[in-house]
């Protein structure tokens, strides 16, 4: 019986000793592949920008007093921005009124008048003078509308190269200010032709009367008549300059660009300041050409970034450029890239034209994908594979990958959901070896 006892001990013994002395395998992390969504991404640096400017201008010819806004300034839309001296104009307005208020006197004294020679030789003139002043008026005019015509297009040439990446914005912006000056000048020019058109009818009225009835002097209230009527709208006119003495915001934005400093005499036409409309904003994101391809108008996009403090938000992919260009990386790498272009709801984080972001343009979505970290796969012979962990080693496993992240890699073929694999393999990591999981 003693001997049994120390039989058994010995066996014991031994298989401690060999559990013991038993290689425990080489530390690694291990995981299970297990569903989630997988994404794949095209990632890029972006920067907030604004499709559209709003150039606040000078709207009639005067003295821009000091304007206290500068650029950063949030402004309201309606809000006064600059305010243009009204004394010459207010003058004017003035001397319209009493020139009105004269011809109503002639009006009633005219039955005391009678036509003389020198009347005569003087609407003859006059009829002259108003009818050269007609033909000056429509001559100017017609120069105005060829101007206007030709800016016009090359404002939309500079439009459609502008929308193709092939000119720069400063380009655009300058055709663009010119294309709207001179749409005001040929409006203005036209309340010249119309003033000068009924300065003539009221020179021609005068002169005809006085032929047709030197001694009938009624003709005159007639020619005063017309005369008011030709002051009136002239009236209308200053009084709608005087309004425009009040310059003010044409949207809610924010001031981009203060152009005049001081207070300055400025032609009608002459740009003040350089508005933004932030509810606008739009991204806008330098892809490299190679990886362009699978992105499409309408994929979505995840926004992060400093600016956001940490929070992600949502867009999508609005337009994508023709063509490419090419760009120099920080490295001092010639690339060519593609510009991108991602609308988003600015309403709420009113971020400022050049901002920086980094974007997550989604090209394809798995929500039900078998999956693994990405830093489990790896090719070995021109097949990818993993190290699937079994009866506690490590063994080489050819797997089919789909979409993948750099979190993430969809797998196809080769694992089982729950399968327990070697997270990050080693280096000298090989098929077979023993391994045990990291604590």
């Amino acid at each position: 019986m003693k001997r049994i006892v120390i039989g058994v001990v010995l066996v014991a013994l031994v298989a401690g000793g060999a559990f013991v002395l038993r290689p425990r395998g080489t530390p690694v992390e291990m995981t299970q592949a297990a569903r989630r969504t997988v994404r794949e991404y095209v990632i890029e640096d972006a920067k907030t920008r604004l499709p559209t400017n709003y150039i606040v201008d000078m709207p009639v010819n005067g003295t821009v007093e000091r304007i206290t806004h500068e650029a950063g300034d949030e402004v309201q839309e309606g809000e006064v921005l600059a305010r243009i001296d009204p004394f010459e104009i207010e003058q004017e307005i003035r001397g319209v009124k009493a020139m009105i208020t004269q011809a109503k006197a002639q009006i009633e004294g005219v039955g005391n008048m009678r036509p003389k020679a020198e009347d005569l030789d003087a609407a003859r003139v006059r009829v002259n003078g108003m009818a050269d002043n007609e033909a000056i008026a429509r001559k100017q005019l017609a120069i105005a509308r060829i101007n206007y015509d030709n800016a016009k297009k090359e404002y939309e040439r500079l439009a459609n190269l502008l929308e193709g990446g092939i000119t720069s914005q400063s380009v655009y912006d300058a055709a663009k200010r010119t294309y709207e000056s001179l749409a005001q000048d040929v409006d203005r020019l036209k309340l010249a032709v119309e003033a000068a058109a009924k300065a003539r009818e009221t020179a021609d009225l005068e002169g005809q009367s006085l032929l047709d009835s030197v001694d009938d002097n009624d003709y005159l209230r007639e020619v005063y008549q017309a005369e008011i009527e030709s002051l009136e709208a002239r009236l209308a006119a200053l009084n709608n300059d005087l309004a425009k003495t009040a310059v003010k915001a044409p949207v809610h934005g924010v001031i981009l660009e203060k152009l005049v400093e001081g207070d300055r005499v400025l032609m009608i036409g002459t740009p003040l300041l350089l508005l933004g409309k932030l509810a606008d904003v739009e991204i806008e994101s330098d892809v490299l050409s190679e990886e362009v391809g699978p992105i499409r108008v309408g994929n979505a996009v995840e926004i992060t970034g400093k600016a956001l403090q940490n929070q992600t938000v949502m867009g999508q992919v609005t337009r994508i450029y023709p063509s490419g260009f090419r760009k120099i990386s920080a490295l001092g790498i010639e690339q060519q890239r593609v510009k991108v272009i991602i609308g988003f709801d600015n309403s709420e984080l009113h971020l400022r034209p050049g901002t920086s972001l980094d974007v997550h343009v989604i090209t394809a979505e798995r929500p039900d994908a078998l999956a693994v970290p990405e830093r489990a796969t790896f090719r070995r012979s021109d097949q990818w594979s993993v190290f699937a962990v079994r009866n506690g080693n490590a063994v080489l496993t050819p797997v089919t990958i789909g979409i993948k992240n750099d979190e993430w890699a969809e797998i196809l073929d080769g694992l089982e959901e729950g399968d327990t694999i070697v997270a990050e393999p080693r280096n000298d990591l090989e098929d077979g070896m023993r391994v045990s999981a990291v604590e």
